[in-house]
């Protein structure tokens, strides 16, 4: 009796993963959404397409999935699509776990929805489905080891972050010069964060990342980052009623 129940269960829970995709979709023409965590917003600017092709995408594999539990056909064709669905999970749950490190609820209900629909039809008989499993589990894994570790620069925390190389002598320069004007600055190893430098396009140190409050900016090469610090450095002294070394004249 249990065995003959698991169909009808299945195909609720393709219910309601239509209805919950349906629903977030319908809200996001009023400027809304179901999901109010950061993660989902983070998620959302990350899909080339925005999130309205996403959710179309995942109002049809419902469809879909819906279709074929109440035709009780194409059962290969039922088991690939949640083989596939499950491996797009495995990437993106291993994305929000790894890179941006926080999570969107909506996307984990909808892993929870295939991740159960694939276990039950693995326990009605469909041993295909071992391959969900193991693919989850290989994008997750291979997310985890290959990724540009975004979330490991130190951004939110300093207002300045030089990314330098231990055989670059004008990253030296920049450091000394730091000490020398007592420029606190949180220094970062470019080898730590390459993935990170490349997808920025940036293809030499030293950089220095200024974190300014609404305004974010990246300096490339030492005299540019010098003659930085030294403009930000004159203005904060005459803030403070100080008078520059290099600018006594600019003193009234």
């Amino acid at each position: 009796m249990k065995f003959l129940k698991m169909p009808k269960i299945l195909t609720f829970l393709y219910l309601i993963g239509f209805v919950l995709v349906f629903l977030e979709f319908m809200l996001k023409f009023f400027g809304k959404s179901i999901c109010q965590t950061e993660g989902c917003r983070i998620v959302e600017s990350f899909v080339k397409g925005g999130d309205i092709l996403l959710l179309l995408i995942g109002m049809g594999l419902f469809a879909t999935l819906l279709f074929f539990s109440l035709t009780k056909k194409f059962d290969l064709l039922h088991s690939l699509i949640l083989i596939s669905a499950l491996s797009t999970e495995g990437y993106l749950l291993s994305f929000q776990a790894f890179v941006i490190r926080e999570f969107c609820i909506f996307c984990l209900v909808v892993f929870a929805i295939l991740l159960l629909s694939s276990l039950l039809r693995f326990v009605m008989g469909r041993k295909e489905l071992v391959f969900a499993f193991f693919c989850f589990a290989s994008l997750f894994l291979i997310t985890y080891l290959v990724n540009p570790h975004i979330s490991d620069f130190p951004s939110a925390k300093q207002n300045y972050v030089l990314v330098y190389s231990k055989d670059c002598p004008h990253c030296k320069e920049v450091i000394q010069f730091c000490e020398q004007m007592s420029i606190p600055v949180h220094k970062i190893e470019a080898d730590k964060i390459s993935g990170l430098l490349k997808a920025l396009n940036i293809k030499s140190v030293p950089v220095l990342y200024c974190n300014e409050g609404s305004e974010k900016k990246f300096i490339i090469g030492a005299e540019n980052i010098k003659g930085y610090l030294l403009a930000k450095n004159a203005i904060k002294e005459k803030e403070e009623g100080f008078c520059p070394l290099f600018e006594t004249s600019e003193c009234k």
